[in-house]
């Protein structure tokens, strides 16, 4: 072998090695251990933040813990076992505020609440459940309150209809089937499932309720008092999540992730994405609304979960939470 030609595979490794190694400048990333509910399209941004490598382009290796309830997964948070929960109910977070927890809302993740009010074929519309039962939360539940409005705005009063308590959404719509109750308030993609079945879907809580959001991004302050900076990456990373998400060419590879990360169903995770997009369920400024949270607190304090005065800059992160009035 002539010398030239041996020096070639030399050269050739020495330059794959210089790429392949960190350089002097490079950083590890950032760990952060997150958590949630269970669940599949309402995660989306974060799956895409996680398996797409949005989170780590911008120095975050966020690991996901997932919880049985949102008040286990905000006990979590206040104990200090994870440092920020990426998607949870609002109200429970709130709750947890107002007693001293320390915690913070960060972000908006769902403004919209994507509960659909599904019922038996021969109910066609809201009014039609006068006199009738319908299979919902507890009554702390704040699925109840949309409910509520819900019947209010279609000129039906407390005592007009029954409600009955049965937890989550698949036992709700246990209930309906059963025929103990003739309506069901849901989530998707139950309800694609249930209109498969001839349970048709006759009204979106979406479309009465509109003065608060849904789920947000809540933070354990001690730990974001020392990753002020790591949260910030957190936080724009996950706008960069939906906003790939809503970006078109992305559609069908969105549709696979959620197939293959959360199990989903192809033709329910297809439905589940016109659906989302169509209520405009995920909040893509990343500011908080200053007047949508004190409209849930005086809510929430009218239902009795929150007894002293609480405002809106009591909720949220000071400097990190970008909010808006």
């Amino acid at each position: 072998m002539t010398r030239r030609n041996w020096l070639g595979p030399l050269v050739g490794a020495a330059l794959v090695l210089a790429f392949a190694l960190p350089g002097p400048n490079a950083r590890a990333l950032d760990k952060i251990a997150g958590g949630t509910l269970g669940g599949q399209a309402p995660l989306w941004p974060i799956y895409i933040g996680i398996h797409k490598g949005v989170f780590a382009a911008d120095g975050i290796d966020l690991s996901l813990t997932f919880a049985q309830s949102s008040p286990s997964a905000v006990q979590q948070l206040t104990a200090g076992s994870l440092d920020v929960l990426m998607s949870v109910g609002i109200t429970d977070p709130m709750i947890a505020i107002s007693k001293g927890a320390p915690l913070a809302i960060v972000r908006i993740i769902g403004e919209a609440a994507p509960y659909v009010l599904i019922a038996k074929s021969d109910i066609k519309s809201i009014k039609d459940l006068k006199g009738k039962t319908i299979s919902a939360g507890t009554v702390s539940d704040i699925a109840t309150y949309y409910i509520g409005r819900m019947m209010e705005a279609n000129g039906l009063k407390k005592g007009d209809y029954e409600l009955q308590s049965a937890g989550v959404a698949a036992a709700r719509f246990a209930a309906l089937q059963a025929g103990v109750a003739q309506a069901a308030m849901v989530l998707p993609p139950l309800n694609f499932k249930a209109e498969k079945l001839g349970y048709p879907t006759i009204a979106l809580a979406a479309d009465y309720v509109h003065d608060f959001p849904f789920t947000c991004m809540a933070v354990y302050k001690p730990w974001a008092e020392t990753h002020k900076d790591a949260l910030g990456r957190l936080l724009a990373a996950t706008t960069k999540g939906m906003d790939w998400l809503y970006d078109p060419p992305n559609r069908q590879a969105a549709i696979d992730l959620l197939v293959k990360v959360a199990h989903a169903n192809p033709e329910e995770a297809d439905e589940s994405f016109d659906f989302l997009k169509k209520i405009g369920y995920f909040e893509r400024s990343g500011k908080v609304s200053r007047k949508q949270l004190d409209n849930i607190v005086a809510v929430e304090t009218s239902l009795g979960f929150i007894d002293k005065p609480l405002t809106a800059d009591e909720l949220v992160y000071p400097g990190i939470t970008a909010v808006r009035d």
